[in-house]
C-alpha cells in the first residue's frame, strides 16, 4: 500500500532545455496535492515522471516501501509495477469497448482475478462514480463528464491507493467542472486516497486541494495550503498569478516607501472623502455584485460595489489599511 510519495532533487531536461530543477516534494498518505502553475512550468512532466511514463535525468522518487526511481543507484521501476492510478485529460477509453469492459480490461489481463471478482470490482467502482446503469454503454454514448467518471472508475476498480490526475476537467464546461471536481474530492476523502492533481486553473486548485505545489520555471516556488497561498502570498508573482488582489506601489497609496502592496478588492470602497483618486474603466456584474475596474496612475484597480459606475467617472476610494500586505518584488521560493 502506498502511504506517501517522496521526491528528492529531481531534474529533467529536453534537448538541453531544463524543464524541472531540483524538485523536492513530500506527499503524505490521504493528501490531495495539486501541481499548479502556468503552461510550460513542468507540472505535467513531473506527473509523468512520477507515473513512470518519463525518465528523470537525476533524483529519486520513493513511497514508504518502494523506490520508483533513483538515478544514482540505477533504479527505475516500470509504470505497471508502481500501482498508481492515472486519469487522463482525454479520458483514455477504448471506443469499441463498453463501459464495463473499459474498466475490467486491466483486471482481466493481470490474470489475478476470477470473472466473479472482476465483476464485483467493476460494479463497486461504477457505484462510486454513480454510473451503475451505464455498464453496457459505449464511450460515444456518454457525455464528457460521464467519460471522465469512467476513467476514474477504472483507477478505483484496480484498487489504487494513489491516483494521478492530468487536467481531468479541462475539456468540460464550467458548471460540470465544479460538479465533477466536488465528486472527485468527496471520493478521495471517503476512500482515503492519495491524489496528485495537475491543473493551471487556480479556482480548481483552491477548491480541491489540501496543499498546492505552485510551480514556476520548473521549480516548486511554494508548497502550502490554499488558504495560506491566497491570503498570504509572499511576492508579486504569486499574488499576480493567483489573482489575490491589486498590486500597488506604496507611492500611489500615499505611503512614503517603495514597497509593493497587495490591496484586496474588498479593501477598497467608494468614499467621497477617500484619499485615492481614480478613473472608472468598466463595471461588470459578477455573481451578486459589480466588479469595478478603475485606473490609478496607470495601475488597474479592481474593487466591488453594489451599483455600476459610468466609464470615465472620477471617483474617490477609501482604503482599509489593515487589510494590506507587503509583497517582495522578486520571487523567493519557500516550503512549509
Amino acid at each position: 500500500m502506498i502511504e506517501s510519495i517522496k521526491i528528492e532533487q529531481l531534474s529533467k531536461s529536453f534537448a538541453n532545455q531544463s524543464v524541472l530543477k531540483n524538485i523536492n516534494l513530500d506527499v503524505q498518505k490521504g493528501q490531495f496535492v495539486t501541481l499548479l502553475g502556468p503552461s510550460g512550468c513542468g507540472k505535467t512532466t513531473l506527473l509523468r515522471i512520477i507515473a513512470g511514463l518519463e525518465r528523470a535525468d537525476s533524483g529519486c522518487i520513493a513511497t514508504s516501501h518502494t523506490q520508483f526511481m533513483n538515478t544514482s543507484q540505477g533504479i527505475f521501476l516500470p509504470s505497471q509495477r508502481r500501482k498508481l492510478g492515472f486519469v487522463f485529460q482525454d479520458y483514455g477509453l477504448w471506443p469499441h469497448m463498453s463501459v464495463y469492459d473499459n474498466i475490467a480490461f486491466a483486471l482481466k489481463i493481470s490474470g489475478q482475478y476470477s470473472r466473479a471478482q472482476i465483476g464485483e470490482k467493476v460494479r463497486r467502482a461504477l457505484n462510486y462514480v454513480q454510473l451503475d446503469t451505464y455498464s453496457d454503454y459505449r464511450p460515444a454514448q456518454l457525455s464528457g463528464g460521464q467519460k471522465q467518471r469512467v476513467s476514474i472508475a477504472r483507477a478505483l476498480a484496480a484498487e489504487r491507493q494513489c491516483i494521478l490526475f492530468d487536467e481531468p476537467l479541462s475539456n468540460l464546461d464550467a458548471n460540470l467542472r465544479d460538479e465533477l471536481g466536488q465528486q472527485i474530492k468527496m471520493l478521495a476523502s471517503s476512500l482515503g486516497l492519495t491524489c496528485l492533481y495537475v491543473t493551471h486553473d487556480r479556482r480548481e486548485a483552491q477548491l480541491l486541494s489540501d496543499k498546492i505545489a505552485l510551480l514556476k520555471d520548473g521549480q516548486i516556488h511554494r508548497f502550502d495550503s490554499p488558504e495560506n497561498l491566497f491570503r498570504h502570498p509572499d511576492d508579486e508573482w504569486i499574488a499576480s498569478f493567483l489573482d489575490c488582489g491589486n498590486i500597488v506601489p506604496g507611492s500611489l497609496l500615499e505611503r512614503d516607501d517603495a514597497t509593493l502592496w497587495l490591496v484586496p478588492r474588498r479593501a477598497l470602497a467608494l468614499d467621497p472623502a477617500g484619499s485615492i483618486k481614480a478613473e472608472v474603466v468598466t463595471s461588470n456584474f459578477l455573481a451578486d455584485q459589480y466588479e469595478i475596474q478603475a485606473m490609478l496612475a496607470g495601475i488597474r484597480l479592481r474593487f466591488y460595489h453594489d451599483q455600476p459606475l459610468k466609464a470615465h467617472q472620477l471617483i474617490s476610494l477609501a482604503v482599509n489599511w489593515h487589510a494590506l500586505k507587503s509583497l517582495n518584488p522578486y520571487p523567493t521560493s519557500r516550503m512549509t
